[in-house]
């Protein structure tokens, strides 16, 4: 009796301490897992975020705002590609535009491909489930916030990471061009990334969008119907708040397992041993297994009131000590992810502490934590300081409505997050910020993370921006943009009667600056300037071009424009002096009388421009806007809309021009000469299309079209020639200054060379002395490597520019081609030919080559001959012909070279 009532005493014992013990296991275990599902929860959250902030990079990139503005062909070829996306590590890219239209996209397949993002998943991306109801609410408001989201999004049986950031220019500053999505899958990212800080076992698993699924509080917790494991699961939600996932943490209870098998067989134990020796049994349970009892209890107790911070005495070595080892080492494991977990979060800290925007916590509208730029931003010792006060304090009278924290939470509950406001520093001054405020859950409520940047030197400079928007920085007079506003304000006005636009051109203002330099010619500007705005009287002057100057004149009187140009063009032709250099300037003046017109600011701006190319033309050097000229500047914007399809389709092809030997008076080559025939405006001036080619960078693509058809031609006449035994001839191919410069002209040399394999002596690549005197050292190596190739250099239209003598010993030159100025005037003045004689003996004496150009008359030719140049071109022999012409002319003659 006195064994079984040991023994029941004893098992009752054990029944409440198995009781107790197994119910401490059980809630540490459950916090343990709880704590491990919040930790990947976290990091899911971390991922989402670093994605986001990364995307800014692209987002508030030039090249990003000018590809949804105005289209960029050849981005995705520079910046979309698979190996980018994989630095980058996002599996798809598109850009938006501001109506929602997909510019440009990529998207990197499962074959290590990179591919346009597919039309059944650009469905799926902007679908009202996905980003569309988002994107839809910022397409139709009034003003596009530029606001930036990010979140996990179901696609298809996968789940991605997908961030939306507004389109800008590099400064920020700009308004919103577009939108940039950025998507990873997360099964790449999560666990894989973090599997060093989790120590669980992680899963996701899909809620199917039509189950309804209750979203808890907390956690939830539960075991298998094994007991094996105890797993922790949270509802992930899409970034439209929609169930999308359950996130699962499966811990194996271990401590569980183990203390409750203990447990059992010290219970068997103590029933054998209260069976064999009922006083024995209560010696040692009072003795031993109370007193350890006890003990352990406490030390449990002590655990839980110490939040699992200090480990358990593990004292001997019976049981309990090895469940107190075995409590140990859990919370040894433990204790390392929880220190995983803190390094985390102290790098979060140091980012918070040193970061370039100044930060407040605010809880219930108390500051509750600050760091030390917000204290710099508004002149405090420290954040310290800062930390308890109402964020009230902060705020001026006029900027009460942003600390208000019921507002602001409604106003970021609405999706609203950037806030311009003004803030009260310490000594009085008030701040202008631009605030981002984003809520964070406490577990005490709650708070507000307010991110704010001082942009009070900003707002200066802008005011200054603004200022230097309005006018030339080198004149002081209007800018291109002030003018046509304040000429289309005139116009919507009701003013058009009496106002006319006289637009003024300096000619050739580029060789004042190529031969005394930018300082010089920015002098020469503003000593123009200074002339003009003493004659324009009360019409308003602005600058609206390099050299190109414009007045809008409020006079109704008809002839007072013709009579302003007239005394314009007498004041800029008297010589005037710059930092004690005479200069001598000429200028064309074109006229708009708005009154007879009905064109907008821009049409009147263009049509004066126009005007003014076309008074060069005319002796009286001024030009009014009339039927004639509006008829001629219709058939330029023609040239305009066809010129690029012409130049990639070959409708402008080379006339070729023969140059003669001078001794023997026999084609020795030909110069290629672009030529152009309409289909509108039957054939097109050189003069008119070469210009417009430069000025819309087409210039590269017309000379390579040139230079190909110019090589066909040479490789076929020389075949022939070579078929009837005699000498090869040479092709002289123009190529502007730009081509000198782009990366591909040596390559496409090479294989023109190769491709209808000719000897490159006998290709000749002419180049204009305006090219030299703007050329830098990179054009002088590129023209030496194409020297090196065996192809011969021209100097073009020789004696035209303001360095032309130095030209020659700088540059690795063949054949100087003498401009026809000199040739034409011949027969009139005897110091021309004295001069002609002297360039042509400096050539030889530098072992270069002499072609005349423009030889038109007998005593010209005569002239050239006595002075033993090399060739001579001119309509006295030839006129341009056409291929098969060139080709008959060629088969037709024998030659020798010369040159």
């Amino acid at each position: 009796m006195f064994g079984a009532a040991l023994f029941a005493i004893a098992a009752l014992c054990l029944l409440c301490a198995r009781y107790f013990f197994l119910q401490n296991l059980n809630e540490i275990e459950q916090r343990h897992v709880i704590q491990h599902v919040d930790q990947a929860e976290k990091m899911i959250d971390i991922a989402v975020r670093q994605q986001l902030k990364r995307s800014f990079d692209w987002s508030y990139w030039d090249e990003s705002y000018q590809l949804v503005r105005q289209g960029d062909a050849a981005y995705r070829e520079r910046n979309l590609y698979y190996d980018g996306l994989q630095s980058l590590e996002v599996d798809l890219m598109v850009f938006l535009d501001l109506e929602g239209t997909v510019v440009e996209s990529i998207y990197a397949t499962a074959q290590g491909k990179s591919v346009s993002l597919p039309a059944k998943f650009r469905q799926r991306l902007l679908a009202p489930e996905g980003l569309g109801s988002k994107l839809a609410a910022e397409i139709e408001s009034e003003v596009v916030t530029g606001n930036a989201y990010a979140g996990l999004l179901r696609w298809g049986d996968d789940i991605m990471i997908v961030s939306v950031a507004p389109i800008r220019n590099s400064l920020g500053d700009g308004p919103v061009a577009g939108w940039l999505i950025w998507g990873r899958y997360l099964s790449a990212v999560f666990p894989g990334q973090f599997s060093n800080v989790l120590s669980t076992r992680i899963s996701l698993a899909a809620i199917a969008p039509d189950d309804h699924v209750p979203t808890p509080v907390s956690p939830a917790v539960q075991s298998d119907s094994s007991g094996e494991y105890l797993t922790a699961s949270v509802i992930l939600n899409d970034i439209n708040g929609t169930p999308l996932a359950v996130l699962n943490s499966s811990h194996l209870r271990t401590i569980y397992q183990q203390g409750s098998q203990l447990i059992s067989w010290l219970a068997i134990a103590m029933f054998v041993v209260a069976v064999v020796i009922g006083g024995l049994t209560l010696l040692a349970f009072r003795l031993k297994v109370g007193s350890r009892f006890l003990a352990f209890e406490k030390g449990l107790e002590a655990l839980v009131r110490d939040q699992y911070s200090a480990q358990m005495k593990a004292e001997g070595s019976d049981e309990f000590s090895i469940i107190e080892e075995v409590i140990n080492q859990t919370l040894t494991k433990s204790t390392h992810s929880e220190s995983a977990l803190n390094d985390v979060v102290q790098k979060f800290d140091a980012l918070y502490r040193t970061s370039n925007l100044g930060l407040l916590m605010v809880l219930d509208g108390q500051i509750v934590d600050a760091n030390d730029t917000i204290a710099e931003i508004l002149s405090y010792p420290s954040g310290q300081g800062l930390i308890g006060q109402s964020l009230l304090n902060l705020c001026p009278a006029s900027s009460h409505q942003y600390c208000n924290v019921e507002a602001l939470t409604q106003a970021v509950n609405g999706g609203q997050r950037h806030f311009d406001t003004e803030l009260l520093a310490l000594d009085g001054r008030i701040v202008t910020c631009k605030l981002e405020v984003m809520p964070i859950k406490q577990q005490c409520g709650e708070a507000l993370m307010f991110s704010i940047k001082d942009v009070s030197r900003q707002k200066e400079q802008e005011g200054l921006i603004n200022q230097m928007e309005r006018y030339d920085t080198v004149t002081g007079l209007l800018n291109r943009q002030t003018m046509l506003a304040l000429l289309e304000d005139k116009l919507s006005s009701g003013q058009r009667a009496s106002c006319s636009v006289v637009y003024i051109l300096i000619e050739r203002f580029n060789n004042v600056v190529g031969a005394f330099g930018h300082q010089m010619a920015d002098e020469a500007l503003a000593a123009v300037a200074k002339q003009l705005k003493s004659m324009s009287g009360q019409g308003l002057l602005g600058r609206v071009a390099e050299s190109e100057f414009a007045i809008l004149l409020p006079d109704e009187n008809y002839f007072a424009p013709y009579r302003l140009a007239k005394v314009i063009l007498s004041s800029l032709g008297k010589p005037f002096q710059v930092e004690g250099v005479e200069l001598r300037l000429s200028a064309s003046v074109g006229l708009v009388l708005l009154p007879t017109t009905t064109m907008s600011a821009e049409q009147a701006i263009s049509a004066a421009e126009f005007a003014t190319y076309c008074a060069r033309t005319k002796k009286s050097r001024i030009q009014i806007f009339d039927r004639q000229i509006e008829q001629q500047l219709k058939s330029h914007i023609v040239i305009q809309r066809d010129i690029a399809n012409a130049i990639s389709q070959g409708d402008i092809y080379p006339d070729f021009q023969p140059i003669v030997n001078s001794k023997t008076e026999e084609v020795c080559g030909f110069e290629a000469l672009a030529r152009w025939h309409h289909p509108e405006l039957g054939v097109i001036s050189p003069e008119q299309f070469i210009p417009l080619a430069e000025s819309r960078e087409l210039i590269v693509a017309l000379g390579s079209c040139i230079l190909e058809k110019s090589c066909e031609f040479l490789a076929q006449v020389n075949r022939r020639r070579k078929e009837l035994e005699l000498g090869a001839l040479t092709v002289n191919v123009n190529l502007a200054g730009s081509h000198f410069s782009h990366p591909q002209l040596l390559p496409q040399l090479r294989a023109l060379l190769e491709r209808y394999r000719i000897s490159p002596k006998h290709l000749i690549i002419e180049i204009t002395e305006t090219m030299l005197i703007d050329s830098n050292p990179a054009v002088i190596q590129q023209m030496q490597a194409i020297k090196n190739l065996g192809i011969k250099l021209a100097l073009d239209d020789f004696g035209t520019g303001y360095s032309a003598l130095s030209s020659l010993c700088e540059f690795p030159l063949d054949i100087v081609k003498l401009d026809r100025s000199f040739v034409q005037r011949i027969g009139q003045d005897t110091q021309s030919e004295i001069l002609i004689s002297s360039i042509i003996n400096m050539s030889k004496a530098l072992e270069l080559k002499m072609v005349a150009e423009g030889v038109e008359t007998k005593e010209q030719k005569q002239t050239m001959q006595s002075l033993d140049v090399a060739a001579i071109q001119g309509f006295y022999f030839y006129r341009p012909m056409s291929s098969l012409a060139a080709m008959e002319v060629a088969l037709q003659v024998a030659c020798d070279e010369a040159y």
